[in-house]
């Protein structure tokens, strides 16, 4: 009986999961036609919180998708049209791929969740990002395995808001699972990297990422793999955040507890102290931490730090320095005006960190012009490239700390060629001394009068004692 029991808890366990997201679902869907739609450029009015895998593989992944359902919104939802969903494995259509969407082209980004390619619609020549999902592993449920890539993709068709990539659809072709997403080609990455982007493009690109948070945020959700590798941006210069693969609900429907995050999730030089440190943390400050990352980055083409470790980064060291110097060095190099925000998103303590509405009601980050769909801020353009590549790629390579440690070897290079001219420099002064002391002893052995000697003598030379006549 008890085992009986057991297996009847399990099943209505696994039952509640599924049943909560279905209700999740068809109360978005409904709930959403009265609503109005959400600009770029308008903020977010998120609820008052009750206030990261690794790119380069030295942390660990830790999703959360356990969490499969979001909590339930009354008020600032943004219009979205109901979507046909297709299920978990049993449920999801199997079509023919090519038919339907086209023929699969070149491979565009990759990673451990899966492969993504661009595929080009026969009928309209439109384009899109399709992912296909990796195979399930040998140790893996057949459930666990739907379950994950079905959050995931559950988590994506949700999201509509014009700083999120749109999730379309999920197709199963035989024995593999496809998931259908809008296409943006150009990188917020390499349009950093080039470094030829102005202040007021910066602002923009900051202003449309942090908008797209405060939305995942009001609906319940935290990245937590918030970076500028997960930032797309369509031609007309707007941002969209991409790949949800260690996303986690933090709020169910209908309730007001904050569910804790757990283990390290993230890339390395982005993820807040306190994920390492703390056995639990709350996410949405941890993406607040990410935030402000992000916008050194761009305004430096450089990591303040490689990882937010006292013991690890001497950087990071020098920044939590209890005098306060190091962070005042930082926020130096940061536009005065955002100097004061910025400060409290790089908040070591997250119970002293800014949150996302006061990001939002900060008075530099309302008074950035951001670039919308209906038309381009007049004072400034974009730096967009040309091609796409490594987009959407779920753990790209850490090309960012390569050009970064570029730089550090460039500038060690520079720093040891000046200390060699010192030295050269030095040694020939050294030489020059030791001719003018000779000669100063030469002169006095002549009895030439002393103020000839003052004259040649350089600075703290001791006199030779003048012979007797």
């Amino acid at each position: 009986d008890s085992k009986l029991s057991r297996k009847k808890s399990a099943r209505e366990t696994s039952h509640g999961i599924f049943h909560d997201l279905k209700r999740f679902l068809k109360h978005r869907a409904t709930s959403s036609s009265s609503s109005p739609t959400l600009s770029p450029s308008s903020p977010v009015d998120p609820l008052t919180p009750d206030k990261a895998s690794s790119s380069n593989g030295s942390t660990t992944s830790s999703s959360s998708h356990d969490a499969t359902s979001h909590r339930d919104q009354h008020h600032h939802h943004p219009q979205q049209k109901r979507r046909h969903h297709h299920g978990a494995h049993g449920n999801a259509i199997e079509t023919d791929l090519r038919k339907k969407y086209g023929k699969i082209g070149k491979v565009i980004g990759s990673g451990a969740g899966g492969t993504v390619r661009l595929i080009t619609r026969e009928s309209d020549r439109k384009q899109f990002a399709i992912k296909q999902f990796r195979k399930r592993k040998p140790h893996e449920s057949e459930r666990a395995y739907i379950k994950k890539l079905t959050s995931e993709y559950c988590l994506g068709s949700t999201f509509h808001h014009p700083n999120i990539i749109e999730t379309l659809d999920i197709v199963q072709e035989q024995d593999s699972f496809y998931e259908i997403m809008e296409f943006a080609k150009h990188e917020l990455f390499t349009a950093v990297m080039s470094g030829a982007m102005g202040r007021d493009e910066i602002a923009c690109c900051f202003k449309g990422i942090c908008e797209g948070v405060a939305y995942l945020h009001e609906m319940g959700v935290a990245h937590r793999d918030l970076k500028l590798d997960n930032v797309v941006m369509s031609e007309k210069g707007i941002v969209k955040i991409i790949d949800f693969g260690c996303s986690m609900v933090y709020q169910l429907p209908f309730e007001k507890r904050i569910q804790m995050a757990k283990g390290i999730s993230g890339s390395d030089p982005y993820i807040a102290p306190e994920v390492f440190t703390t056995e639990e943390h709350d996410p949405r400050l941890a993406d607040v931490w990410s935030l402000g990352i992000i916008f050194v980055c761009m305004t430096l083409c450089r990591f303040p730090w490689k990882l937010a470790k006292t013991e690890a980064d001497q950087s990071y060291e020098s920044f939590t320095n209890s005098s306060g110097t190091g962070k005042a060095r930082l926020l130096k190099l940061m536009p005065r005006e955002a100097r004061p925000i910025l400060g409290r998103m790089l908040e070591v303590d997250p119970k002293k960190r800014a949150q996302m509405t006061d990001v939002l009601q900060d008075s530099w980050f309302n008074s950035i012009e951001i670039c919308t769909m209906e038309e381009s801020c007049m004072y400034h353009s974009h730096h967009l490239n040309e091609d796409a590549t490594d987009v959407w790629n779920p753990h790209p390579k850490p090309r960012f700390v390569a050009q970064n440690q570029q730089q550090q070897q460039q500038q060690q290079q520079q720093q040891q060629q000046q200390q060699k001219k010192k030295d050269d420099d030095d040694e020939d002064e050294g030489e020059e001394d030791k001719k003018k002391e000779a000669e100063v002893r030469r002169l006095v052995q002549e009895d030439v009068k002393p103020v000839s000697v003052s004259v040649l003598l350089p600075v703290n030379t001791q006199l030779p004692v003048a012979p007797v006549h």
